[in-house]
């Protein structure tokens, strides 16, 4: 009871006279944005998501009731055991961490994860160097109180979720769940809980680091998880490249044209219809792989309606150069004049598609 007095003295003290104003939950979950930008078809249909912002990876703001009940029991035990209880400092955290400075060379701040959130919503109170001044945790210890005066518990649960970094550049649940296991938060088991839990202290923290962490955490949970399920869980994460893929890429090359250049996620319509577009991608990988033993190996299909001009299918495809679009690729020619040359000789007769022409050289 004296350290929870003498900490709320010092803290007024130090803040008095000065506005603590945050922001509220709706303005936060409002200003969130996804680092990809959406293509739509002519009816409104996605066909295409592509990364727009290299600042990070993010995806769509999710709910709490989205968010698997286990990864919330493992987060909240292992960074903030009393997050139900205080009101945005533990002052028994505090007070721990304040003696065991003084006995160690090691000192943690003992932040709750309401502190933690303030600092995410405010930059200025972000470690310098790895390090936060004692000036700035007095003020993350504010908004702290703030917050906890003007939002719910299950609001800061779940912004805190939603902005965390949990490894590399994913940035969120959504992000993080999707790129490392391959499905929505709502779907998360208990080992996958338990290992995302464990990496949010030390987001890139080396795998036996991460282990040790992940088995202590289930056996204070007391959750029937085996060490072997743990490690084949941190394996799948560490063995191998963890790309956050698009669920959806018809599109590539023409989404590239229309949604870069601008770091905002946006959502573009274009006069493309997603059935043509898929059939007219099926159909280009068919016949290429029919035709791969005569090195035919990438091409291109554009339909367009002759009434109105519009573009109904953009298709490029190529195994050794994804990239290139070979709708807009350069061509001699020669080569380009021959597909109209060909059809008007269907017109007049003069061949047919199982005509034998001679290609070679002619001096």
């Amino acid at each position: 009871m004296r350290v929870r007095v003498l900490m709320v003295v010092l803290l007024a003290l130090l803040l008095s006279g000065e506005a603590l104003g945050v922001p509220s939950f709706e303005e936060v979950r409002t200003s969130h944005r996804k680092s990809d930008s959406l293509l739509l078809d002519r009816h409104g249909e996605v066909i295409h998501e592509l990364r727009v912002n290299p600042g990070g990876r993010r995806l769509d703001w999710t709910s709490l009731q989205d968010i698997s009940p286990a990864l919330q029991e493992a987060l909240i035990l292992v960074e903030d055991r009393r997050f139900y209880d205080h009101a945005g400092v533990d002052y028994l955290a505090m007070a721990g961490a304040l003696l065991r400075g003084m006995t160690s060379a090691r000192f943690r701040g003992a932040s709750t994860i309401t502190m933690q959130l303030a600092s995410m919503l405010n930059r200025d109170l972000l470690p310098i160097k790895g390090k936060r001044s004692l000036s700035q945790k007095w003020r993350q210890m504010g908004a702290a109180f703030d917050l906890e005066r003007t939002w719910s518990k299950k609001q800061i649960l779940e912004a805190y979720l939603n902005l965390v970094t949990y490894r590399g550049e994913l940035q969120g649940i959504a992000a993080a769940s999707r790129a490392l296991f391959g499905k929505n938060p709502h779907g998360l088991l208990q080992s996958e809980s338990l290992v995302l839990a464990s990496l949010i202290r030390g987001p890139n923290a080396p795998f036996e680091e991460a282990n040790r962490r992940s088995v202590l955490l289930c056996e204070a949970l007391r959750w029937p998880v085996g060490v072997e399920e743990l490690d084949d869980t941190l394996r799948k994460i560490y063995l191998g490249p963890n790309p956050l893929k698009p669920r959806i890429a018809l599109a590539p090359h023409l989404a590239r044209q229309l949604l870069a250049g601008s770091l905002d996620a946006s959502t573009v319509s274009c006069t493309l219809d997603a059935q043509t577009q898929r059939f007219a991608l099926e159909r280009l990988k068919h016949y290429l792989a029919v035709l791969k033993t005569r090195n035919v190996r990438e091409g291109a299909v554009v339909v367009s309606e002759n009434r109105t001009g519009d573009i109904l299918a953009y298709v490029s495809y190529s195994e050794q150069a994804p990239y290139v679009d070979g709708v807009k690729a350069g061509r001699q020619a020669g080569s380009a004049l021959k597909p109209f040359l060909y059809a008007l000789a269907f017109d007049e007769r003069m061949l047919t598609p199982a005509s034998i022409l001679e290609d070679s050289p002619v001096d």
